[in-house]
């Protein structure tokens, strides 16, 4: 046996095959010969029960006879690829099944193997698919790792980039300020360059967030996570830019979940945020509802993460919602709902929690109806 044969084998018994035969001799004897050479064998006795299989565990390659009761190989193996057009099938067929054949080739199978089972050419064909699945893997985290490096070479720089700004930034608007308060001791406390002054310090107040935010983008990720437990942070971050508002907060979140491992002042500064968006949209009081579960993601989950362990974490507010043709867009730069001119809008909060919560491995969603109130999602990897 060659180098590649050997790699191919030993990475055909780190895969899940699924064999689906309805005689029940023939299946028992042709199990015994593929455990030997797979990871993990799956069996079944007809089309039916194979399709619900492949839909329950999703192997990695399929072997099959072609007549069966209740739903045939083919029909099967149709069904399969309509779902998974890249999975490698294997035909079993006999000589005298010439119009089965056909109907292989034109469903897009290439593998088939003669019974009696030829041994030698069921090994081959199966060595043939975990060549191909293992080149595909490799492909597949090449070009992750090459996904990767370049995100992690344009974070480094943007973070250099963003925290260099936030401290020059920062030291200007300290000595406008400054200037400020120096003028203010100079004039009549009611005059109108007084009152030109207090705008200007109102500004820098404003002006101090967006550095906040900066400064957040600058903060270096991977150096300052800590493993720690994430709802004591949030609630209090939520309850902060909640106070001495009308809106009522409700807690809901069990007490054993899981720590994260997350920057403190990052997620601070994304659910501060997202509890102040809330507050702006019930000004007249209202209630915010925050909770947190555990969830388990698999592959085939319509949630964008990797599969794994996640908290998922919910803000649901009673405010006025937000329109179904903005949803899309509420996470973009520089989109507001507000004019620019007005409180201090910038359209850069909810970018900068959606830059956040990626930085973290995670996902925000957000949906609405008007007049039905906001819910946000955020999805954060659990460490477990």
């Amino acid at each position: 046996m060659n180098a590649k044969n050997r790699q191919d084998q030993n990475y055909l018994k780190t895969l899940t095959v699924l064999y689906v035969e309805d005689e029940a001799y023939i299946r028992k004897q042709t199990t015994r010969f593929l455990t030997r050479l797979v990871g993990t064998l799956m069996t079944a006795a007809d089309g039916i029960e194979g399709l619900e299989a492949f839909k329950t565990h999703r192997p990695d390659i399929v072997i099959t006879d072609i007549q069966m009761p209740k739903m045939d190989g083919l029909a099967m193996a149709a069904e399969i690829l309509a779902i998974d057009p890249s999975m490698p099938i294997i035909v079993v067929t006999a000589f005298e099944q010439t119009d089965y054949l056909m109907r292989a080739i034109n469903i897009g199978i290439e593998k088939y193997v003669t019974k009696p089972v030829d041994s030698q050419l069921l090994i081959e064909s199966l060595l043939d698919c975990a060549h191909r699945l293992r080149a595909e893997e490799q492909l597949r985290l090449q070009h992750q790792r090459e996904i990767q490096e370049a995100r992690s070479q344009h974070n480094e720089t943007f973070a250099i980039l963003a925290g260099g700004m936030a401290e020059d930034y920062n030291n200007l608007m300290q000595t406008i300020q400054g200037y400020a308060s120096l003028a203010k001791m100079l004039i009549e406390p009611d005059s109108k360059i007084a009152n030109h002054l207090d705008q200007i310090v109102k500004c820098h107040d404003k002006a101090q967030r967006l550095g906040n935010m900066l400064r957040v983008l600058g903060t270096d990720y991977t150096d300052n996570t800590q493993r720690r437990a994430l709802m004591p942070c949030i609630s209090a971050a939520v309850s902060n830019a909640l106070a001495n508002s009308p809106v009522e907060l409700w807690l809901d979140y069990p007490e054993d979940l899981p720590d994260v491992r997350f920057v403190e002042q990052q997620l601070e500064l994304v659910f501060a945020g997202l509890a102040t968006n809330a507050l702006e949209a019930m000004p007249s009081g209202g209630s915010l509802q925050l909770s947190a579960r555990l969830r388990e993601l698999t592959a085939y989950d319509s949630v964008p993460l990797n599969p794994g362990t996640y908290i998922l974490v919910e803000l649901a507010d009673s405010g006025t919602g937000i329109a179904a043709e903005i949803i899309p867009r509420i996470f973009e730069p520089y989109f507001s709902t507000k004019h620019r001119s007005r409180n201090g809008a910038t359209g850069l909060n909810l970018a900068l929690c959606r830059t956040v919560i990626m930085r973290h491995g995670g996902l925000i969603e957000a949906e609405s109806t008007p007049d039905n109130g906001a819910l946000f999602r955020v999805w954060l990897p659990a460490v477990v």
